[in-house]
Protein backbone atom coordinates (compact mmCIF):
# COMPACT_ATOMS: atom_id res chain seq x y z
CA UNK A 1 0.00 0.00 0.00
CA UNK A 2 1.54 3.31 -1.14
CA UNK A 3 0.92 6.02 1.44
CA UNK A 4 2.19 9.44 2.38
CA UNK A 5 3.04 8.57 5.99
CA UNK A 6 3.38 5.33 7.92
CA UNK A 7 3.68 5.04 11.69
CA UNK A 8 5.50 1.74 12.07
CA UNK A 9 6.62 -0.52 14.87
CA UNK A 10 4.24 0.68 17.57
CA UNK A 11 1.50 -0.85 19.66
CA UNK A 12 -1.81 0.63 18.52
CA UNK A 13 -4.44 1.19 21.21
CA UNK A 14 -8.09 1.85 20.39
CA UNK A 15 -11.23 1.66 22.49
CA UNK A 16 -11.75 -1.91 21.26
CA UNK A 17 -8.27 -3.40 21.56
CA UNK A 18 -4.49 -3.15 21.67
CA UNK A 19 -2.43 -4.69 18.87
CA UNK A 20 0.76 -4.19 16.84
CA UNK A 21 0.09 -2.48 13.52
CA UNK A 22 1.42 0.09 11.10
CA UNK A 23 -0.86 3.10 10.72
CA UNK A 24 -1.00 4.16 7.06
CA UNK A 25 -1.94 7.78 6.36
CA UNK A 26 -2.81 9.63 3.14
CA UNK A 27 -4.72 12.83 2.49
CA UNK A 28 -4.88 13.60 6.18
CA UNK A 29 -6.74 10.42 7.02
CA UNK A 30 -6.03 6.91 8.16
CA UNK A 31 -6.21 4.65 5.12
CA UNK A 32 -5.30 1.39 6.80
CA UNK A 33 -3.92 -0.53 9.76
CA UNK A 34 -1.30 -2.75 8.18
CA UNK A 35 0.34 -5.96 9.34
CA UNK A 36 3.51 -4.80 11.08
CA UNK A 37 5.50 -7.47 9.23
CA UNK A 38 4.90 -5.64 5.96
CA UNK A 39 7.52 -3.11 4.92
CA UNK A 40 5.85 0.33 4.73
CA UNK A 41 5.79 1.92 1.27
CA UNK A 42 5.47 5.56 2.31
CA UNK A 43 7.05 8.91 1.69
CA UNK A 44 7.66 9.29 5.44
CA UNK A 45 8.07 6.47 7.94
CA UNK A 46 7.75 7.41 11.61
CA UNK A 47 9.54 4.97 13.90
CA UNK A 48 7.21 4.04 16.77
CA UNK A 49 9.13 1.10 18.17
CA UNK A 50 8.58 0.69 21.93
CA UNK A 51 5.82 3.28 21.70
CA UNK A 52 2.06 3.39 22.09
CA UNK A 53 0.07 4.80 19.18
CA UNK A 54 -3.23 6.32 20.30
CA UNK A 55 -6.05 8.31 18.73
CA UNK A 56 -5.61 12.01 19.41
CA UNK A 57 -7.29 13.10 22.61
CA UNK A 58 -10.46 15.18 22.54
CA UNK A 59 -10.82 17.62 25.43
CA UNK A 60 -14.47 18.73 25.56
CA UNK A 61 -13.93 21.35 28.26
CA UNK A 62 -11.32 24.08 27.87
CA UNK A 63 -11.33 27.82 28.53
CA UNK A 64 -8.91 29.58 26.19
CA UNK A 65 -10.39 33.05 26.84
CA UNK A 66 -10.67 34.17 23.24
CA UNK A 67 -11.51 36.92 22.42
CA UNK A 68 -11.07 39.70 24.93
CA UNK A 69 -9.19 37.95 27.70
CA UNK A 70 -6.16 36.53 25.96
CA UNK A 71 -3.88 37.83 28.72
CA UNK A 72 -5.32 34.88 30.66
CA UNK A 73 -4.44 32.31 27.96
CA UNK A 74 -5.53 32.77 24.36
CA UNK A 75 -6.01 30.14 21.67
CA UNK A 76 -2.42 30.26 20.49
CA UNK A 77 -0.80 29.25 23.77
CA UNK A 78 -3.81 27.17 24.79
CA UNK A 79 -3.82 25.09 21.62
CA UNK A 80 -0.03 24.75 21.67
CA UNK A 81 -0.33 23.36 25.19
CA UNK A 82 -3.05 20.99 24.01
CA UNK A 83 -0.84 19.74 21.18
CA UNK A 84 2.06 19.16 23.58
CA UNK A 85 -0.23 17.03 25.72
CA UNK A 86 -1.59 14.90 22.90
CA UNK A 87 -4.91 16.73 22.62
CA UNK A 88 -5.75 17.12 18.93
CA UNK A 89 -9.30 18.49 19.25
CA UNK A 90 -10.69 20.86 21.86
CA UNK A 91 -14.23 22.09 22.46
CA UNK A 92 -13.94 25.57 23.93
CA UNK A 93 -16.35 26.92 26.51
CA UNK A 94 -18.40 30.10 25.94
CA UNK A 95 -17.42 31.97 29.09
CA UNK A 96 -14.29 33.73 30.35
CA UNK A 97 -14.22 35.59 27.05
CA UNK A 98 -15.37 39.07 26.19
CA UNK A 99 -17.98 38.87 24.84
CA UNK A 100 -19.16 35.46 26.04
CA UNK A 101 -20.43 33.22 23.26
CA UNK A 102 -24.15 33.67 23.89
CA UNK A 103 -25.42 34.72 20.45
CA UNK A 104 -24.52 34.34 16.79
CA UNK A 105 -22.64 37.63 16.69
CA UNK A 106 -20.38 36.63 19.56
CA UNK A 107 -19.87 33.23 17.93
CA UNK A 108 -18.68 34.92 14.73
CA UNK A 109 -16.33 37.19 16.68
CA UNK A 110 -14.80 34.17 18.37
CA UNK A 111 -14.33 32.32 15.09
CA UNK A 112 -12.59 35.35 13.58
CA UNK A 113 -10.32 35.67 16.61
CA UNK A 114 -9.43 31.98 16.83
CA UNK A 115 -8.98 31.05 13.17
CA UNK A 116 -5.45 32.50 12.77
CA UNK A 117 -4.22 31.16 16.13
CA UNK A 118 -5.21 27.53 16.69
CA UNK A 119 -2.74 24.70 16.06
CA UNK A 120 -5.19 21.88 16.85
CA UNK A 121 -8.75 21.35 15.62
CA UNK A 122 -11.48 23.01 17.65
CA UNK A 123 -15.23 23.34 18.12
CA UNK A 124 -17.15 25.87 20.17
CA UNK A 125 -19.79 25.65 22.86
CA UNK A 126 -22.58 28.20 22.93
CA UNK A 127 -23.97 29.50 26.21
CA UNK A 128 -27.40 29.29 27.85
CA UNK A 129 -27.80 32.23 30.22
CA UNK A 130 -30.61 34.21 31.83
CA UNK A 131 -31.62 36.33 28.85
CA UNK A 132 -30.56 34.50 25.69
CA UNK A 133 -33.09 31.72 25.13
CA UNK A 134 -34.23 33.44 21.93
CA UNK A 135 -30.60 33.59 20.75
CA UNK A 136 -30.09 29.81 20.90
CA UNK A 137 -31.42 29.36 17.36
CA UNK A 138 -28.71 31.67 16.04
CA UNK A 139 -26.02 29.76 17.90
CA UNK A 140 -27.40 26.51 16.54
CA UNK A 141 -27.27 27.77 12.95
CA UNK A 142 -23.77 29.17 13.49
CA UNK A 143 -22.52 25.70 14.40
CA UNK A 144 -22.33 25.52 18.19
CA UNK A 145 -21.25 22.02 19.21
CA UNK A 146 -23.30 22.12 22.42
CA UNK A 147 -24.69 24.55 24.98
CA UNK A 148 -23.34 25.30 28.43
CA UNK A 149 -25.34 26.45 31.45
CA UNK A 150 -24.43 27.21 35.04
CA UNK A 151 -26.87 26.42 37.82
CA UNK A 152 -24.80 28.57 40.17
CA UNK A 153 -23.68 32.18 39.90
CA UNK A 154 -20.31 32.40 38.15
CA UNK A 155 -19.25 35.80 39.45
CA UNK A 156 -18.56 36.81 35.84
CA UNK A 157 -20.47 38.28 32.90
CA UNK A 158 -21.79 34.78 32.11
CA UNK A 159 -25.11 34.72 33.98
CA UNK A 160 -26.47 31.57 35.56
CA UNK A 161 -29.56 29.84 34.18
CA UNK A 162 -32.36 29.47 36.73
CA UNK A 163 -34.80 26.57 36.50
CA UNK A 164 -37.17 28.46 34.21
CA UNK A 165 -34.37 29.28 31.77
CA UNK A 166 -33.14 25.71 31.92
CA UNK A 167 -36.64 24.45 31.19
CA UNK A 168 -37.12 26.71 28.17
CA UNK A 169 -33.59 26.18 26.92
CA UNK A 170 -33.78 22.40 27.24
CA UNK A 171 -37.00 22.33 25.23
CA UNK A 172 -35.32 24.17 22.35
CA UNK A 173 -32.08 22.22 22.51
CA UNK A 174 -34.04 18.94 22.52
CA UNK A 175 -35.60 19.86 19.15
CA UNK A 176 -32.11 19.73 17.60
CA UNK A 177 -31.05 16.61 19.51
CA UNK A 178 -28.15 18.71 20.78
CA UNK A 179 -26.27 18.51 24.08
CA UNK A 180 -26.73 20.74 27.10
CA UNK A 181 -23.66 20.73 29.35
CA UNK A 182 -24.47 21.72 32.92
CA UNK A 183 -22.30 22.97 35.74
CA UNK A 184 -24.35 21.44 38.52
CA UNK A 185 -24.14 23.22 41.87
CA UNK A 186 -27.09 24.55 43.85
CA UNK A 187 -26.98 28.35 43.87
CA UNK A 188 -29.24 28.94 46.87
CA UNK A 189 -27.56 26.45 49.18
CA UNK A 190 -24.04 27.56 48.24
CA UNK A 191 -24.87 31.26 48.70
CA UNK A 192 -26.31 30.66 52.16
CA UNK A 193 -23.34 28.57 53.25
CA UNK A 194 -20.87 31.13 51.94
CA UNK A 195 -22.64 34.00 53.68
CA UNK A 196 -22.55 32.09 56.95
CA UNK A 197 -18.85 31.31 56.63
CA UNK A 198 -17.88 34.84 55.58
CA UNK A 199 -19.98 36.23 58.41
CA UNK A 200 -17.95 34.11 60.81
CA UNK A 201 -14.73 35.60 59.43
CA UNK A 202 -13.68 32.44 57.58
CA UNK A 203 -11.24 33.11 54.74
CA UNK A 204 -9.14 29.95 54.92
CA UNK A 205 -8.78 27.42 52.12
CA UNK A 206 -11.03 24.88 53.81
CA UNK A 207 -13.88 27.41 53.90
CA UNK A 208 -14.16 27.19 50.12
CA UNK A 209 -14.90 23.46 50.26
CA UNK A 210 -17.27 23.94 53.19
CA UNK A 211 -19.29 26.46 51.17
CA UNK A 212 -19.82 23.91 48.40
CA UNK A 213 -20.07 20.47 50.01
CA UNK A 214 -21.01 17.40 47.95
CA UNK A 215 -24.70 17.96 48.72
CA UNK A 216 -24.57 21.23 46.75
CA UNK A 217 -23.48 19.31 43.68
CA UNK A 218 -25.73 16.32 44.25
CA UNK A 219 -28.91 18.39 44.61
CA UNK A 220 -28.20 20.23 41.36
CA UNK A 221 -27.42 17.00 39.48
CA UNK A 222 -30.73 15.51 40.59
CA UNK A 223 -32.61 18.65 39.52
CA UNK A 224 -30.84 18.79 36.16
CA UNK A 225 -31.65 15.12 35.56
CA UNK A 226 -35.32 15.73 36.32
CA UNK A 227 -35.61 18.76 34.05
CA UNK A 228 -33.70 17.13 31.21
CA UNK A 229 -35.70 13.93 31.50
CA UNK A 230 -38.99 15.80 31.39
CA UNK A 231 -37.91 17.85 28.38
CA UNK A 232 -36.20 14.92 26.61
CA UNK A 233 -33.00 16.96 26.34
CA UNK A 234 -29.63 15.26 26.07
CA UNK A 235 -27.71 16.18 29.21
CA UNK A 236 -23.98 16.23 29.87
CA UNK A 237 -22.81 16.81 33.45
CA UNK A 238 -19.44 18.53 33.49
CA UNK A 239 -16.54 18.06 35.94
CA UNK A 240 -18.15 15.53 38.30
CA UNK A 241 -16.46 15.58 41.70
CA UNK A 242 -18.69 13.33 43.83
CA UNK A 243 -19.33 9.61 43.23
CA UNK A 244 -22.84 9.96 44.65
CA UNK A 245 -23.61 12.17 41.69
CA UNK A 246 -22.18 9.51 39.40
CA UNK A 247 -24.50 6.94 40.94
CA UNK A 248 -27.51 9.17 40.23
CA UNK A 249 -26.40 9.56 36.63
CA UNK A 250 -25.89 5.82 36.24
CA UNK A 251 -29.39 5.15 37.58
CA UNK A 252 -30.94 7.66 35.20
CA UNK A 253 -29.04 6.14 32.30
CA UNK A 254 -30.21 2.65 33.25
CA UNK A 255 -33.77 3.97 33.18
CA UNK A 256 -33.28 5.12 29.60
CA UNK A 257 -32.31 8.77 30.02
CA UNK A 258 -29.69 10.13 27.62
CA UNK A 259 -27.14 11.55 30.01
CA UNK A 260 -23.35 11.55 29.94
CA UNK A 261 -20.74 12.76 32.40
CA UNK A 262 -17.13 13.85 32.51
CA UNK A 263 -14.64 14.20 35.33
CA UNK A 264 -11.20 15.81 35.45
CA UNK A 265 -7.74 14.65 36.51
CA UNK A 266 -7.72 17.01 39.49
CA UNK A 267 -10.72 15.23 41.03
CA UNK A 268 -8.90 11.91 40.64
CA UNK A 269 -5.42 12.98 41.74
CA UNK A 270 -5.94 15.73 44.32
CA UNK A 271 -8.08 15.89 47.44
CA UNK A 272 -9.07 18.41 50.10
CA UNK A 273 -5.86 17.80 52.02
CA UNK A 274 -3.85 18.63 48.91
CA UNK A 275 -5.88 21.83 48.61
CA UNK A 276 -4.79 22.77 52.12
CA UNK A 277 -1.16 22.31 51.16
CA UNK A 278 -1.31 23.89 47.71
CA UNK A 279 -3.51 26.85 48.55
CA UNK A 280 -5.28 29.01 45.93
CA UNK A 281 -3.64 27.28 42.93
CA UNK A 282 -5.88 24.28 43.75
CA UNK A 283 -9.11 26.28 44.09
CA UNK A 284 -11.73 25.02 41.64
CA UNK A 285 -15.47 24.58 41.40
CA UNK A 286 -16.73 22.15 42.52
CA UNK A 287 -14.01 22.01 45.18
CA UNK A 288 -11.59 19.16 45.71
CA UNK A 289 -13.16 16.39 47.78
CA UNK A 290 -12.11 14.00 50.58
CA UNK A 291 -9.97 11.01 49.69
CA UNK A 292 -12.96 8.64 49.94
CA UNK A 293 -14.68 10.56 47.14
CA UNK A 294 -11.52 10.38 45.01
CA UNK A 295 -11.43 6.61 45.41
CA UNK A 296 -15.13 6.40 44.55
CA UNK A 297 -14.61 8.36 41.35
CA UNK A 298 -11.80 6.03 40.33
CA UNK A 299 -14.19 3.08 40.68
CA UNK A 300 -16.60 4.87 38.34
CA UNK A 301 -13.80 5.55 35.86
CA UNK A 302 -13.17 1.81 35.72
CA UNK A 303 -16.80 0.64 35.63
CA UNK A 304 -17.93 2.95 32.83
CA UNK A 305 -20.12 5.31 34.86
CA UNK A 306 -17.86 8.17 33.79
CA UNK A 307 -17.86 8.65 30.05
CA UNK A 308 -14.96 10.95 29.38
CA UNK A 309 -12.06 12.89 30.80
CA UNK A 310 -11.81 16.67 30.46
CA UNK A 311 -9.19 19.06 31.74
CA UNK A 312 -11.55 21.96 32.51
CA UNK A 313 -8.47 24.00 31.65
CA UNK A 314 -9.32 27.29 33.36
CA UNK A 315 -6.22 29.51 33.51
CA UNK A 316 -5.67 32.98 34.91
CA UNK A 317 -2.81 35.40 35.54
CA UNK A 318 -0.82 34.60 38.69
CA UNK A 319 -2.15 37.66 40.48
CA UNK A 320 -5.69 36.28 40.23
CA UNK A 321 -4.57 33.30 42.30
CA UNK A 322 -2.33 35.34 44.60
CA UNK A 323 -5.35 37.34 45.73
CA UNK A 324 -6.41 34.22 47.59
CA UNK A 325 -3.42 34.23 49.92
CA UNK A 326 -5.15 34.91 53.23
CA UNK A 327 -8.60 35.21 51.61
CA UNK A 328 -9.67 32.19 49.59
CA UNK A 329 -12.83 33.93 48.39
CA UNK A 330 -10.72 36.42 46.40
CA UNK A 331 -8.84 33.80 44.32
CA UNK A 332 -9.86 32.78 40.81
CA UNK A 333 -11.34 29.29 40.84
CA UNK A 334 -9.84 27.22 38.07
CA UNK A 335 -7.05 24.74 37.36
CA UNK A 336 -4.65 24.79 34.43
CA UNK A 337 -4.30 21.30 32.99
CA UNK A 338 -4.86 20.63 29.28
CA UNK A 339 -1.19 19.76 28.64
CA UNK A 340 -1.00 17.22 31.46
CA UNK A 341 -4.36 15.45 31.02
CA UNK A 342 -3.05 12.48 29.03
CA UNK A 343 0.36 12.14 30.72
CA UNK A 344 -1.25 12.13 34.16
CA UNK A 345 -3.84 9.55 33.15
CA UNK A 346 -1.13 7.36 31.63
CA UNK A 347 0.99 7.58 34.76
CA UNK A 348 -1.59 7.57 37.54
CA UNK A 349 -4.32 5.62 35.75
CA UNK A 350 -2.68 3.08 33.47
CA UNK A 351 0.65 2.54 35.18
CA UNK A 352 -0.28 2.96 38.83
CA UNK A 353 -3.87 1.72 38.97
CA UNK A 354 -3.97 -0.67 36.03
CA UNK A 355 -6.50 1.21 33.90
CA UNK A 356 -6.76 -0.77 30.64
CA UNK A 357 -5.45 1.08 27.61
CA UNK A 358 -8.77 0.51 25.83
CA UNK A 359 -10.54 2.32 28.65
CA UNK A 360 -8.02 5.15 28.57
CA UNK A 361 -8.70 5.68 24.85
CA UNK A 362 -12.45 5.63 25.44
CA UNK A 363 -12.15 8.19 28.24
CA UNK A 364 -9.78 10.57 26.48
CA UNK A 365 -10.96 10.30 22.88
CA UNK A 366 -13.67 7.96 21.61
CA UNK A 367 -16.48 8.69 24.03
CA UNK A 368 -16.20 12.45 23.67
CA UNK A 369 -16.23 12.03 19.89
CA UNK A 370 -19.44 10.04 20.18
CA UNK A 371 -21.13 12.42 22.61
CA UNK A 372 -20.51 15.43 20.38
CA UNK A 373 -21.15 13.78 17.02
CA UNK A 374 -17.53 13.66 15.87
CA UNK A 375 -17.20 9.90 15.63
CA UNK A 376 -15.91 8.13 13.55
CA UNK A 377 -14.11 11.08 11.88
CA UNK A 378 -12.50 11.79 15.25
CA UNK A 379 -11.86 9.54 18.23
CA UNK A 380 -10.51 6.46 16.49
CA UNK A 381 -7.83 4.99 14.25
CA UNK A 382 -9.66 3.31 11.40
CA UNK A 383 -9.86 3.77 7.64
CA UNK A 384 -11.54 7.10 6.98
CA UNK A 385 -10.77 8.64 10.36
CA UNK A 386 -8.79 11.84 10.55
CA UNK A 387 -5.16 10.94 11.16
CA UNK A 388 -5.12 12.51 14.62
CA UNK A 389 -2.45 10.45 16.35
CA UNK A 390 -0.47 10.54 19.58
CA UNK A 391 2.78 8.58 19.87
CA UNK A 392 3.67 7.97 23.49
CA UNK A 393 6.73 6.60 25.24
CA UNK A 394 4.99 4.76 28.09
CA UNK A 395 8.18 4.16 30.06
CA UNK A 396 9.84 7.57 30.04
CA UNK A 397 9.91 9.29 33.41
CA UNK A 398 9.84 13.06 33.59
CA UNK A 399 9.07 15.88 35.98
CA UNK A 400 6.31 18.40 35.38
CA UNK A 401 8.18 21.70 35.51
CA UNK A 402 7.37 25.22 34.42
CA UNK A 403 9.91 25.16 31.60
CA UNK A 404 8.11 22.20 29.96
CA UNK A 405 4.68 23.84 30.06
CA UNK A 406 3.47 25.98 27.16
CA UNK A 407 0.70 27.84 28.99
CA UNK A 408 0.76 31.62 28.98
CA UNK A 409 0.99 31.41 32.78
CA UNK A 410 2.90 28.32 33.84
CA UNK A 411 1.14 27.59 37.08
CA UNK A 412 -0.47 24.26 37.93
CA UNK A 413 -0.99 22.12 41.03
CA UNK A 414 1.18 19.44 39.41
CA UNK A 415 4.50 21.29 39.38
CA UNK A 416 7.19 18.94 40.66
CA UNK A 417 5.25 15.74 40.01
CA UNK A 418 7.41 12.87 38.75
CA UNK A 419 5.34 10.86 36.28
CA UNK A 420 5.81 8.10 33.72
CA UNK A 421 4.45 8.54 30.19
CA UNK A 422 5.83 11.03 27.69
CA UNK A 423 4.16 12.44 24.57
CA UNK A 424 6.74 11.94 21.81
CA UNK A 425 4.92 13.12 18.74
CA UNK A 426 1.45 14.37 17.78
CA UNK A 427 -0.19 14.51 14.37
CA UNK A 428 -3.35 16.40 13.43
CA UNK A 429 -4.90 15.23 10.17
CA UNK A 430 -1.62 13.54 9.25
CA UNK A 431 0.64 16.54 9.84
CA UNK A 432 3.07 16.59 12.74
CA UNK A 433 2.21 19.43 15.12
CA UNK A 434 4.43 18.46 18.07
CA UNK A 435 7.71 16.55 18.17
CA UNK A 436 10.83 16.38 20.31
CA UNK A 437 9.35 18.64 22.97
CA UNK A 438 8.40 21.47 20.57
CA UNK A 439 5.32 22.62 18.68
CA UNK A 440 6.20 22.59 14.98
CA UNK A 441 2.83 23.62 13.54
CA UNK A 442 2.05 27.19 12.55
CA UNK A 443 -0.75 29.13 14.28
CA UNK A 444 -3.85 28.89 12.16
CA UNK A 445 -3.29 25.29 11.06
CA UNK A 446 -6.10 24.05 13.31
CA UNK A 447 -9.58 23.78 11.78
CA UNK A 448 -12.96 24.82 13.11
CA UNK A 449 -15.46 21.96 13.37
CA UNK A 450 -19.02 23.24 13.11
CA UNK A 451 -21.91 21.68 14.99
CA UNK A 452 -25.11 20.16 13.62
CA UNK A 453 -27.06 23.35 12.94
CA UNK A 454 -24.66 24.84 10.43
CA UNK A 455 -26.05 25.09 6.90
CA UNK A 456 -23.28 22.94 5.43
CA UNK A 457 -23.24 20.29 8.16
CA UNK A 458 -22.55 16.75 7.03
CA UNK A 459 -24.79 13.75 7.48
CA UNK A 460 -25.12 12.32 10.99
CA UNK A 461 -22.11 10.35 12.15
CA UNK A 462 -22.46 6.94 13.69
CA UNK A 463 -21.82 5.75 17.21
CA UNK A 464 -23.79 5.79 20.43
CA UNK A 465 -24.59 7.57 22.63
CA UNK A 466 -25.01 10.82 20.77
CA UNK A 467 -25.38 10.87 17.02
CA UNK A 468 -25.01 14.40 15.73
CA UNK A 469 -23.47 16.12 12.74
CA UNK A 470 -20.62 18.45 12.18
CA UNK A 471 -18.91 20.48 9.54
CA UNK A 472 -15.27 21.43 9.22
CA UNK A 473 -14.64 24.97 8.00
Amino acid sequence: MKTETAIAGGLVATHTGVFPATVAIAGGRVVGLVDPAERPDAGEVIDARNRLVLPGCIDPHVHFNEPGRTHWEGFETGSMSAAAGGVTTVIEMPLNANPPTIDAGAFALKVDAVRPRAVVDYALWGGLVTDNVEALEGLHRAGAMGYKAFMIDTGTEFARADDGVLWDGMARIARWDAVLGVHAESNDIALRLRARLEGAGRRDVRAWAESRPPEVELEAIQRALFLAGASRCRLHIVHLSTPNGGSCIASARSAGQRVTVETCPHYLLLDEEAAQTLGPVAKCAPPLRPRAAVDGLWRQVFDGTIDCMASDHSPCPPEEKARGDGDIWAAWGGITGVQTLLPLMLSEGVRRRGLPLERLVALTSTNAARIFGLYPRKGGLMPGSDADVVIVDPNREWTISADRLLYRHRQTPYLGWRITGWVDRVLVRGRTVFADGEVVASPGSGRLIRGPGHADATAPSTGAPSGGRRKEA
